[in-house]
């Protein structure tokens, strides 16, 4: 059996959240305002980064900036926009500059980016599947035909 995949899925993730100074003990839920720092922390990633991935994406095709790859469709640009929501470093250090003052709303964005991190994987690894048997499922239709 391979270590690869715990090492590549479950030990590295927790070796950058360690790193990232990422602790959980001074959240505390009870108060309006940590609530609403842990949902929107997590709604940022999980549509904030997809939209502006694809509508930078969309911006810069229409301007002809750039094109797709010859094998790639708006499907696949859909999935990197989904995709683009996994990555905390970034937000924790921003996370950190807003409220260095404030350890309980800070303890909410750090949990707000390990769970909008969390469920962009999860969506991107769901579409990502769905738009591969749909694929397949073309291919497998257009050799019939």
């Amino acid at each position: 059996m391979s270590l690869h995949p715990w090492v590549s899925f479950v030990v590295m993730p927790l070796f950058a959240l360690a790193n990232a100074g990422v602790t959980f003990g001074e959240i505390s839920l009870e108060h309006a305002a940590t609530a609403h720092v842990l949902w929107t922390t997590a709604l940022a990633l999980v549509l904030g980064k997809p939209v502006g991935v694809l509508l930078a994406s969309y911006i810069a095709i229409k301007l002809r900036l750039c094109k797709l790859p010859a094998d790639m469709g708006m499907g696949g640009l859909v999935l990197i926009g989904l995709l683009a929501g996994i990555g905390f470093t970034m937000a924790i250090f921003v996370a950190n500059l807003a409220f260095a003052n404030e350890p309980e709303l800070l303890g909410a964005a750090k949990l707000g980016v390990v769970a909008g991190s969390a469920l962009a994987a999860v969506l991107g690894l769901v579409f990502g599947m769905l738009l591969r048997r749909l694929r397949a499922n073309a291919s497998a239709s257009e050799s019939v035909a």
